[in-house]
């Protein structure tokens, strides 16, 4: 068996990057090829088909995200320095992406959700671990005393989660710098209730 004559990360990445910027759908096999910089059956041979190319490609963004928001999360030493830093972080682009593509997990519950339901419970599953990770970084500031007990810290990553999606639809419209922020400002209240 010869040695493969390519990365396979790197090709996994440039894939990637035309699933999430053209969609399942639209992303053909030459699109693919051309960007992965292969041909079809060193694809097929490394890769498997297109499905099975686009669910390696979803599962490498995924784990990519979710420790871009574990790491940013980190970085602030307050609940709501947290997830404000973590929302203007995705606002400008700083997961990695061009914030006018927006998420790949959230693209794909929309492109596919009607007919891919094991690719939509993936990224459902993506949502759920990302409030499960706000739900920890909530519960740290429970534990510190900095919010006040008896908060639910399910509930409140939950309504984080919403609008950390709400926002990242909305980017892809380019709203002005205020309409952001004042909704970063909006949403960041919900700790300030909860401030002892």
């Amino acid at each position: 068996m010869r040695p493969r004559a390519f990365d396979e990360r790197e090709a996994l990445e440039a894939a990637m990057r035309v699933f999430w910027e053209k969609g399942y759908e639209a992303a053909s096999l030459s699109d693919l090829t051309e960007k992965m910089n292969i041909r079809k059956p060193s694809l097929y041979a490394a890769f498997g088909d297109k499905r099975e190319l686009f669910g390696k490609a979803l599962d490498l963004y995924m784990d990519r995200h979710a420790a871009y928001v574990q790491e940013v999360l980190g970085r602030e030493r307050t609940v709501a320095a947290a997830f404000g830093g973590l929302l203007r972080d995705l606002a400008a682009g700083g997961s990695g992406g061009d914030p006018m593509l927006g998420c790949l997990a959230i693209l794909t519950i929309d492109e596919l959700a009607r007919r891919e339901p094991e690719w939509t419970a993936r990224a459902k599953e993506h949502q759920l671990r990302l409030a499960r990770l706000f739900r920890e970084r909530i519960g740290q500031g429970l534990s510190s005393g900095e919010l006040a007990p008896g908060q639910d810290a399910a509930a409140l990553a939950h309504a984080l989660l919403v609008a950390l999606i709400g926002l990242t639809i909305m980017i892809k419209t380019r709203p002005d710098a205020e309409f952001v922020e004042s909704s970063i400002a909006a949403t960041l209240t919900l700790f300030k209730e909860a401030q002892s």
